[in-house]
C-alpha cells in the first residue's frame, strides 16, 4: 500500500538557464517533482499522473529511479505527452509566463486538456493513504472529489493551488476549495496578491482565515512562511544555501516534502523544513535528482540545521 499519494502532471521541458544555456527534453512536471520531495522522507509514495506513450526511455528510467509506486501513472497512445516549449525565469526565480498568465505557459493546450479529461482510477494500493497531495489549477477536476473522499477516510488532503495571479481567472474557484483542505501551499505572487499585502505576517494571517489547518507560502530564494492552527505561530523558514542551477519545480518539490513532513509531525515549522530541504536537491541541478544513501543522510543533517534556522515572525 502507498501511504503518500502525489497527483500532478508529467511534462517534458525545454529550459533556459540563468547562464543563457538552453537545456532540452528534460522530464519535469509537478507530479515527478513533488514525488521526489515526498520520497526523500518516506519510501511509501505513489504517483497519480498521465502522459502519452511517447515518453522516451530516458524519461521512463528517470521515473523508475524515483523508487515510487507508479501504478497510478496512466499512458495514452493517442495523446502526446505535454511539453513546455521554453521555460524562462526572472531575477527572483519566478517563471516568465505567456502574456503574464501562469495558466498558459507555452504548452499545447488542446492535447493538455485531452490528457486532463482522462479519468484516473485509484489502484488498489492507493485506496488507504495517509496523505494525498494535489497540484492543480482546476477546482472542478475529479481528483478534487477523490481527495475529499480519501480525507473522509482519514487521509490528510494537501493542495498546491496554481493560481492565475495576473488575471485572477480561477481565484474564486480555488478559494472555494480551501475550506475543505488540510494544507495549502500557494506561491508568493498568488498569496500576496490575494491578501493585498507584501508583509509576510499579514499575508499568512489572511490565508490562515481561509480554512486549511496549515498554510505554507512559498517565496523562492527568500524561503517560505508557515503557520498551523494548533501552534498559531508564524515561522519564516530560510532557503538552504545552494548554488541554484535550475529553479524548475522547486515549489512542487517543496510541497511534496512538506506534505509528508506535516503528516509525520503535525508541526508547521518542522513540515516547512522538510519541504525546504527537499527543494534544495532540485534546484542545484537540471532534472530529477537520484536518491542515494548518501543523499538521505545529508538530508537528515540539513533538516536539523533548517529547523534550527527557522525564525518566529509573530
Amino acid at each position: 500500500m502507498s501511504d503518500y499519494l502525489i497527483y500532478g502532471k508529467i511534462i517534458i521541458d525545454d529550459i533556459r538557464l540563468s547562464t543563457g544555456q538552453i537545456v532540452s527534453n528534460v522530464l519535469g512536471g509537478g507530479g515527478p517533482q513533488a514525488a521526489f520531495g515526498a520520497r526523500l522522507w518516506n519510501n511509501s509514495v505513489g504517483l497519480l499522473s498521465r502522459s502519452g506513450t511517447d515518453l522516451e526511455l530516458e524519461h521512463v528510467t528517470t521515473l523508475r529511479n524515483l523508487d515510487i509506486d507508479l501504478r497510478g501513472w496512466h499512458q495514452y497512445p493517442d495523446i502526446p505527452t505535454t511539453r513546455n516549449a521554453l521555460l524562462d525565469y526572472d531575477a527572483d526565480g519566478y517563471m516568465n509566463f505567456k502574456d503574464g498568465n501562469p495558466l498558459e505557459g507555452a504548452i499545447d493546450r488542446k492535447n493538455f486538456t485531452r490528457l486532463l479529461q482522462q479519468v484516473l482510477p485509484l489502484p488498489v494500493t492507493y485506496q488507504e493513504p495517509r496523505m494525498i497531495h494535489l497540484i492543480t489549477e482546476f477546482a472542478d477536476e475529479p481528483m478534487i472529489q477523490t481527495a475529499m473522499q480519501l480525507q473522509k477516510q482519514g487521509a490528510v488532503f494537501s493542495l498546491e493551488p496554481i493560481i492565475d495571479f495576473a488575471l485572477w481567472s480561477n481565484r474564486a474557484s480555488i478559494l472555494g476549495i480551501l475550506p475543505h483542505v488540510d494544507i495549502a501551499t500557494p506561491d508568493w505572487p498568488s498569496a500576496s496578491g490575494i491578501a493585498g499585502s507584501v508583509d509576510p505576517a499579514q499575508v499568512v494571517r489572511y490565508w490562515s482565515q481561509l480554512g486549511p489547518r496549515m498554510i505554507a507560502i512559498r517565496h523562492g530564494s527568500r524561503g517560505s512562511y508557515v503557520w498551523d492552527r494548533d501552534h498559531a505561530d508564524i515561522w519564516h523558514i530560510p532557503a538552504v544555501a545552494v548554488n541554484v542551477v535550475d529553479p524548475t519545480g522547486a515549489g512542487n518539490c517543496y510541497g511534496g516534502g512538506l506534505s509528508v513532513g506535516w503528516e509525520l509531525t503535525k508541526d508547521a515549522r518542522l513540515a516547512g523544513s522538510y519541504g525546504t530541504v527537499a527543494a534544495k536537491y532540485l534546484v542545484e541541478r537540471v532534472g530529477m535528482p537520484i536518491l542515494t544513501t548518501k543523499l538521505h543522510a545529508e538530508a537528515q543533517r540539513l533538516l536539523e540545521l533548517t529547523v534550527a534556522a527557522a525564525n518566529r515572525i509573530s
